[in-house]
């Protein structure tokens, strides 16, 4: 999370510097976004797959398919209360910024269905690719988060002066 962070510091301080050289602004805009999703996805296949502190998660994978079962595994607080908070605000930040990516870079994906079905469908995948590759469960509950967070952005989006933005 730090190193993205740092990440981002940097190309914000190069499209500050960049911004009265450059002679498209919308290019550079571009650009830079589609610099920051590249570097975004990387990180996010780290955490998703390929980190070692899931590794410890499940030996045996799981799935839930019942919905706001793990949420309510939760109440009975059966781990630190900063663990849980962590994991529910996690999981609906998770994919936060791929939907605003998304958004932003490809104009067909500003209309509701299809940026609902894409990301349904790429969470979806993912929790099978945890659950196939044994680096996690397969949960309801993380593509019920995970979906809030994408369709909370969405309609952030679609503010007015928000909107005027892209």
């Amino acid at each position: 999370f730090v190193l993205v962070i740092i990440q981002m510091i940097g190309l914000v301080g190069y499209a500050f510097d960049a911004r009265n050289v450059v002679q498209n602004k919308r290019r550079m805009f571009t650009i830079l976004h589609s610099v920051a999703f590249i570097i975004y996805l990387i990180n996010l296949t780290y955490q998703l797959f390929l980190n070692p502190a899931l590794r410890h998660v499940k030996v045996v994978s799981s799935v839930n398919i019942s919905p706001l079962k793990t949420i309510f595994l939760y109440e009975r607080h059966t781990l630190p209360i900063k663990n849980i908070i962590l994991n529910i605000i996690g999981n609906v930040m998770l994919f936060m910024p791929f939907g605003y990516f998304v958004y932003v870079l490809f104009k067909s994906m500003r209309s509701f269905l299809p940026y609902f079905l894409f990301f349904l469908f790429m969470i979806i995948g993912v929790e099978c690719i945890q659950y196939i590759g044994k680096v996690g469960s397969a949960d309801i509950d993380d593509i019920i988060l995970n979906m809030s967070g994408v369709l909370i952005l969405y309609i952030v989006l679609k503010i007015p002066f928000i909107k005027k933005l892209f």
